[in-house]
């Protein structure tokens, strides 16, 4: 550990009275010999935030963020952020998900229980450099196991939100549930309703990237088995199990390259479909067009004749990510690539910068202003099917006769 600490990290632990830890994903890491592509430095101590202030501050950190009430702080210095914690235990209400109450502690085996997984409540004591394992999570973590930190259904019950995160864990580490976490998961499941769509979204997210935190392949494929298997899909996802597609639409999702993964698993819902299952997430606009978009593309795409031409035209900006929906959709997309490598070969426009005139042409040979867009639009899709239009002077006389047959 004390090769990949940060050195900010390093002279804070030395200048604080206190024995500072780093806790869960970077201690977990290490022991299992993953790298990820961006680590997570989670401190904590048995001191309270504004004890903790003070000492970052004196040795130069920034205070981003505080929250007395639950001992937090977010910390930065030097391009290292992290999040520090004073030890404690936390007790839950109905509505579950943030804690009700806190109560602060020196004990360091109740401010473990208070974690989710043993894999994460492995302590590392940066100035002395051992290890403190208070729940046996060393060991789970060589068997690749997410084991509960408490009572399982306890567990769920407080925060529905560590269900996903369970699959999402499971997915990015290539680790095993242990039976009663799948169990338990079940039988609480109902309680991701109660959650916001915001949260629920940064988790299933994180499911469907699960490959790419440590570059571990099959992340996707594993997250989605233990959202299926835990019923967290079916609460976030209902028409997939309402269609029958869920089976089919897991095996696409998981199969999928990762720009395509939303569209896979609601693929079988068809564009109107996947617009309604997505609706209740915080989707950046840009997001739902693509998925709805590709969704719709390779379900109307035609077989054939100018029709597909048109088609691929239309659609070539996003004919790689159609192609890869359709690989793992089970759609033969190698036709369109093939009708596209056709088109470009003979020459076939595809954008209005390809086109051979512009709208002061038009301009300059009479056209009204008002009608330039549609004519472009016009000639654009004619040269789709016969290249050899595309010439100033023909594609003037096809925008009169065009005007001509509309007056």
């Amino acid at each position: 550990m004390q090769n990949i600490l940060p050195a900010e990290l390093k002279k804070l632990a030395a200048a604080c009275p206190f024995k500072l830890y780093v806790v869960g994903g970077a201690v977990r890491d290490h022991i299992a010999g993953l790298t990820p592509k961006v680590r997570d430095w989670d401190i904590c101590a048995p001191a309270s935030a504004e004890a903790m202030s003070a000492v970052a501050l004196s040795c130069g950190w920034q205070i981003a963020a505080s929250f007395p009430a639950t001992g937090s702080l977010k910390l930065h210095r030097g391009g290292v952020d992290c999040e520090f914690t004073s030890f404690r235990t936390d007790s839950y209400g109905e509505d579950g998900h943030a804690p009700s109450s806190v109560t602060f502690t020196d004990d360091i085996a109740l401010d473990a229980r208070r974690r989710d997984f043993t894999c994460n409540a492995v302590y590392y004591d940066i100035q002395s450099g051992e290890i403190v394992d208070p729940l046996g999570g060393v060991g789970h973590i060589r068997a690749k196991l997410i084991v509960p930190c408490s009572p399982p259904k306890r567990l769920f019950a407080e925060d529905g939100v560590r269900i996903l995160r369970l699959a999402r864990f499971c997915g990015e580490l290539g680790f095993e549930p242990s039976a009663e976490c799948i169990r338990a998961a079940g039988e609480t499941v109902q309680g991701l309703s109660s959650i916001s769509p915001s949260w629920l979204w940064r988790e299933f997210s994180g499911i469907l990237a699960a490959d790419e935190k440590y570059s571990l392949p099959g992340g996707c494929s594993r997250g989605l088995k233990v959202a299926h298997q835990t019923g967290a899909l079916k609460v976030l996802f209902p028409a997939l199990y309402a269609c029958g597609g869920a089976a089919r639409a897991i095996a696409a999702a998981g199969g999928a390259q990762s720009c395509v993964r939303l569209a896979a698993l609601l693929y079988c819902l068809g564009a109107d479909g996947a617009k309604a299952a997505i609706a209740p997430y915080p989707l950046k606009k840009s997001q739902l067009t693509l998925c709805t978009g590709l969704i719709e593309a390779v379900h109307s795409a035609p077989k054939e004749g100018e029709e597909l031409r048109l088609f691929i035209q239309r659609n070539a900006c996003n004919l790689a990510q159609m192609c890869a929906l359709a690989a793992a959709v089970g759609v033969d997309g190698n036709v369109w690539l093939r009708e596209y490598d056709k088109m470009r070969a003979e020459g076939v426009p595809f954008t209005m910068r390809e086109l051979s005139i512009r709208g002061d042409d038009l301009l300059a040979a009479g056209i009204l202003s008002k009608h330039i867009g549609k004519i472009l639009n016009y000639l654009l899709e004619s040269c789709a099917c016969n290249p050899t239009l595309n010439k100033k002077n023909t594609l003037i006389s096809l925008a009169k006769s065009f005007c001509g047959d509309k007056e």
